[in-house]
């Protein structure tokens, strides 16, 4: 009976091991591991600060948004329909022709991309290798305007 245990045991920690190793090789195959997978939201309030970002001076709705951010600093965000929400005479659209993505990691280091074109529809997209500090944790993605402001928030 104790030599049953013993290798039932023995078989459970190999499985652990072998199953173990393949995700790592996995992960390293993609240039490190995902560390957010997220919907974005439109600024709901003209002006609200999250972590130390000023949103826009007026509310943004979105049609369709989604971040994704790896360990390595690599990003992928896509904006869809993000335009001026309710308020004011252009309502429904995009007077901002370039836009950035802001990365918040630890609650308070703050990384930028480069600017990207924000089309009049308000479609964009940033893909960009960021310099994140070697420990992100909990992450949150915003997208905004070249002056740092957001229009867009992972939530």
């Amino acid at each position: 009976m104790v030599r049953s245990l013993r290798l039932v045991a023995a078989l459970a920690l190999l499985a652990t091991l072998v199953f173990g190793t393949g995700t790592v090789a996995a992960d390293s195959g993609h240039h490190g591991r995902k560390i957010l997978d997220t919907r974005l939201v439109g600024l709901p309030v003209a002006g609200q600060v999250l972590l130390g970002v000023t949103g826009g001076g007026r509310p943004w709705t979105i049609e369709r948004g989604r971040a994704k951010l790896y360990a390595d600093g690599r990003l992928d965000l896509k904006v869809r329909g993000l335009l001026l929400g309710p308020g004011g005479s252009n309502e429904g659209t995009n007077p901002v022709a370039m836009g950035r993505a802001i990365v918040v990691c630890n609650g308070v280091d703050k990384v930028m991309s480069d600017t990207v074109p924000f089309s009049p529809d308000g479609d964009a997209r940033v893909m960009a290798q960021l310099s994140l500090p070697s420990t992100c944790l909990a992450p949150v993605v915003f997208f905004g305007n070249p002056g740092g402001f957001w229009f867009a928030v992972s939530g």
